[in-house]
């Protein structure tokens, strides 16, 4: 919610009040109260079983059968190839694979689909998805689109954070430029939240 609440006000503008057309729509469940906006997640990805972190879920069918979902871009997540040190220009042309099929997912989504990316969801290390990493250069140039397509980066530490990758959090292993827009954390952590960045914080109670 926080993802798109604060991609819509950057289109509609700061301190812009609501529509009466956007209150009588959002109750109904049409635009352009609740507008056509999606979140870009990976094959192999886990974020939850609820419905909108269903639609980012890819690791086993068994978790989506029966159940409708939103037609939100979905792209490979790095396959690589071990010893790291011994496949580094096969694993390098990967993340170059990979991070051109998230631009080309965005410019779709954006301006063919018009369901603009509204954020970008991504574990540090998929899980349940398998044990898949990628490399330290991959999250930091998947920022960097998500920041030249004013998408929001959120990086799911459900399963990593805590301090079992050797730091608190396993994206500090990224040397990431700016911190990533929004956090989620659980399990060992023994309750559920997020934290995120100011720009992420909604400018009105009841909204989260």
């Amino acid at each position: 919610k926080n993802m798109f609440i604060a991609y819509s006000r950057k289109q509609r503008g700061e301190n812009v009040p609501f529509t009466a057309e956007e209150n009588a729509s959002c109750m109904v469940n049409q635009p352009p109260g609740s507008p056509n906006l999606s979140i870009l997640s990976f094959h192999g990805a886990f974020h939850g079983r609820t419905l909108g972190c269903l639609a980012t879920t890819h690791s086993k069918a068994i978790h989506k059968l029966d159940v409708p979902s939103f037609d939100w871009p979905i792209a490979p997540f790095p396959d690589y190839k071990y010893p790291l040190e011994e496949n580094k220009r096969e694993n390098d042309e990967e993340d170059k694979r990979c991070l051109a099929a998230v631009e080309d997912l965005i410019e779709t989504y954006n301006k063919k689909k018009n369901i603009p990316v509204a954020g970008i969801i991504i574990e540090p290390i998929q899980s349940e998805g398998g044990d898949n990493e990628a490399s330290p250069e991959f999250f930091q140039q998947l920022q960097q689109i998500a920041k030249r397509n004013g998408a929001a980066f959120l990086i799911d530490e459900v399963q990593t954070g805590g301090g079992p990758t050797g730091k608190m959090w396993c994206h500090q292993h990224f040397n990431l430029p700016t911190p990533p827009d929004i956090v989620t954390f659980s399990k060992k952590m023994q309750l559920g939240g997020y934290f995120h960045t100011t720009e992420m914080q909604p400018n009105m109670a009841y909204r989260v």
